[in-house]
């Protein structure tokens, strides 16, 4: 599942950050602080994916350098007499989670459109820098994040940091949300294009009316002993507070899906165009040549038109009922966890309701493969079959176009290549007899049944005897080595026509 995460932080004196460390560190780079004249050295820092300063076109070159830019921004917060601003904010910190579903290029992608935009807003520069999960030390491995830091001080006329960006300041709560609300758009729309109907919110859980219990800030010390194996109480609080919001997401993201799989639905139903009207047989059109033609080819489409139409709406149908007992399942899920004991029988509860999810889930693999597979020859044997029985006269017109055009191909191949073929080769059909003939114009072979016209067949060798077996879009060569022998040595091979 997709997780959204978009916080703000700022980076400050007041509590005792540097911003050329930070800049440092989130880059894995060595930087000279040239405030404090200490070194901050983070080279042997991994899992730096991706890093890049983004300016105003009008900035000077020299803020483009890391170490240049932030030792101006610790700089340009101190006093007249040389001395530390201990209140003074330096940056802005925008902490972003990346879908796990999105691979580096899109991250990338993603990344600088939101970076370009701050800088375009506020005319800022910003640092940012992809960070891929460190698993060894027990991260998720799906925990791509981006730090993306930014001057509080806009680039003036000359280039160079001038005046504070009050924006945060003058209209801090709407501008946050502003920002969380692009980033979720950008990765919903991500995920719509990578086809998961997975999406994200930027709205809070009380926003969103959801019952969920927020987990407390664990913090580095915490974070750390939790990566050691090592539990405390705060862990302990966070992952039953965890545990229990897992379930309620659970039911509330099955719902979700079951409302955008019905909407799909819809759109399948309004897009379906009605089956073509009856067609009179073709013996009664008119009889010239090129209007039969033509005529024969459109019956065969439209009896073509027809099936994928029915099976589709077979298919169609068949997920609304699938759609309609999740709902139903999902109804009884809900009322047994509204019906939950407080005290006697609350574990057992618990755990009939845990069962129930877990065939839920079964359930709903099985549906994401049956809307994954698609319409199947199934649906269309099934199409098929209703046809025959409602549309007989499509049926039949579809049938006595394909004899017509096929007796015209059969006459043309005679006229050009041997007016004594009596045959042209068929699907799902088998052939055994010596090849007479075989080249770029095609292949004849002799048969008890007469002489069978085949395309160009490679492989073949005149004046031996084959057995060649069409199925749908490959035909199987058998030679026959012994033909005298009840028992002979054969050669096996498939080409696709």
């Amino acid at each position: 599942m997709a997780i959204y995460h978009f916080s703000i932080k700022n980076i400050g004196r007041s509590n005792g950050r540097s911003a050329v460390a930070a800049a440092a560190y989130r880059s894995g780079e060595k930087l000279v602080d040239s405030v404090y004249g200490k070194e901050q050295d983070y080279t042997r820092k991994t899992g730096i994916e991706y890093k890049n300063i983004y300016a105003p076109t009008h900035a000077n070159e020299n803020l483009l350098d890391r170490q240049t830019l932030w030792n101006e921004v610790e700089k340009s917060e101190l006093k007249k007499n040389g001395d530390l601003k201990l209140t003074a904010r330096l940056a802005k910190e925008f902490e972003i989670a990346f879908p796990h579903e999105v691979d580096a290029d899109t991250r990338k992608r993603m990344l600088d459109e939101l970076a370009q935009t701050i800088v375009k807003n506020h005319n800022v520069i910003v640092d940012a820098v992809i960070h891929a999960p460190h698993t060894k030390s027990g991260s998720d491995e799906r925990n791509y994040h981006a730090h993306i830091m930014f001057t509080t001080r806009s680039i003036n006329e000359q280039g160079e940091l001038g005046k504070k960006a009050r924006e945060f300041n003058d209209d801090g709560k709407n501008l946050t949300l502003a920002y969380r609300e692009l980033w979720a758009n950008m990765v919903n729309r991500e995920l719509e294009q990578i086809g998961t109907q997975e999406r994200v919110s930027h709205l809070s859980y009380s926003d969103l009316k959801y019952d969920l219990e927020p987990t407390m800030h664990e913090g580095s010390k915490v974070t750390q002993l939790r990566r050691q194996g090592i539990d405390t109480e705060i862990s302990l609080k966070n992952d039953a507070i965890k545990a229990r919001n897992a379930e309620k997401q659970l039911i509330r993201g099955l719902e979700q899906e079951i409302i955008l799989t019905e909407r799909s639905l819809s759109r399948l139903v309004l897009e379906r165009k009605e089956l073509p009207p009856p067609i009179k047989p073709l013996e009664q059109q008119p009889q010239t040549k090129k209007a039969t033609e033509t005529d024969a080819r459109n019956a065969i489409t439209k009896y073509k038109t027809a099936i994928d139409e029915i099976a589709n709406q077979i298919f169609v149908e068949q997920q609304a009922k699938q759609i309609e007992d999740a709902r139903t399942w999902l109804a009884k899920i809900e009322e047994m966890r509204a019906n939950t004991p407080i005290f006697f029988g609350k574990k057992d509860h618990l755990a009939k309701i845990e069962q129930e999810v877990a065939q839920y889930e079964k359930m709903r693999s099985n549906f994401a493969k049956f809307k994954e597979t698609g319409v199947t020859d199934e649906h269309r044997a099934a199409a098929i079959a209703l046809i025959e029985k409602t549309k007989p006269n499509m049926v039949l017109n579809a049938k006595n176009s394909e004899k017509f055009l096929k007796n015209q191909k059969l006459e043309q191949v005679k006229k050009e290549i041997d007016p004594n073929i009596s045959m042209l080769a068929e699907a799902h059909k088998a052939y055994t007899g010596k090849i007479l003939r075989t080249d770029s114009n095609g292949t004849i072979q002799q048969t008890q049944n007469g002489l069978v016209y085949h395309p160009q067949i490679k492989d073949l060798k005149t004046g031996k005897e084959y057995t060649l077996t069409y199925t749908e879009n490959q035909v199987k060569i058998l030679e026959n080595i012994e033909i005298n022998r009840k028992i002979g040595k054969s050669q096996d091979n498939e080409i696709k026509r």
